[in-house]
């Protein structure tokens, strides 16, 4: 009994490290070969980072979760460490260093340790959560005056698309909580419904942006941004599925809508 509960804790924790892993791989290979030389490198995912988080501590807030629930849960997030860990050590030891930028990510790698401490106390426990949402909160604001007004450029609507994130951080937070084998359908459903609504503004946002990238190069080739329309599709289809099929949490879909969504990136290779 104890080697299976050890080899499903292995498999769970197997589960958990696959899409940081992979969101950190994706940035370093595609900043490494296609981003401009020099360039200041902003990662394409620590707005989702940040959003999933978010999203993860209104559950241990007030979801009305038991005791093993929360157990399962605060065992899967805290591997959220190796995507702020791997995205820091990159961004300080191998693109041009941006001060600004230490911000946020010092706040996404105190942030996993937060899942690790959360105290029984209810009253200490609240606190760190609340704790939590206000550092998450200031990584989003520093990010954010980052992208907006420090580093602006219809090129960054794309590599760093807020929509896209947004889509992503609520389909990673939801594919931890099926992970975690989660009881809580109604927030699920919720946050199927919230993807699809950042699904909506992403395909109107990169709309926008190609037109005007359009009106700047007409020159330029389209091909990507239509197999990038074609994945946000396929991420629809997965949604409506977990709507229609009334089970919320089935893994595959799931697993296929957030793979699916971290790739929105290799947009920009043109």
């Amino acid at each position: 009994m104890s080697h299976d509960h050890n080899s499903a804790k292995f498999e769970t924790a197997t589960y958990a490290l696959l899409p940081v892993m992979l969101m950190v791989f994706i940035e370093m290979c595609l900043n490494h070969f296609f981003a401009p030389q020099n360039a200041i490198f902003i990662s394409p995912y620590l707005l989702a980072f940040f959003i999933c988080v978010i999203i993860s501590f209104i559950v241990l807030w007030k979801g009305q979760i038991c005791p093993g629930q929360k157990g399962r849960l605060t065992f899967v997030l805290p591997f959220l460490l190796v995507f702020a860990l791997g995205n820091f050590l990159y961004t300080l030891g191998f693109t041009p260093k941006h001060s600004p930028m230490l911000i946020p990510m010092s706040a996404s790698l105190f942030l996993p340790f937060i899942y690790w401490k959360l105290p029984d106390d209810e009253k200490l426990h609240n606190t760190m959560i609340f704790c939590g949402l206000a550092i998450a909160s200031i990584g989003i604001i520093q990010y954010l005056a980052i992208y907006w007004y420090e580093l602006p450029s219809l090129f960054n609507g794309i590599r760093a698309n807020n929509f896209a994130q947004l889509l992503l951080g609520v389909l990673l937070a939801g594919w931890y909580l099926v992970l975690a084998k989660s009881r809580l359908e109604g927030f699920l459903k919720l946050l199927v419904l919230l993807a699809l609504v950042a699904l909506v503004f992403n395909y109107l946002w990169t709309a926008f942006v190609l037109y005007q990238q359009l009106q700047i190069m007409p020159e330029m080739l389209i091909y990507p941004y239509f197999i990038f329309f074609g994945v946000q599709f396929v991420i629809f289809a997965m949604l409506a599925w977990l709507l229609l099929a009334k089970n919320i949490k089935n893994p595959t879909a799931w697993t296929v809508a957030t793979f699916l969504a971290m790739l929105y990136p290799f947009t920009n290779i043109l």
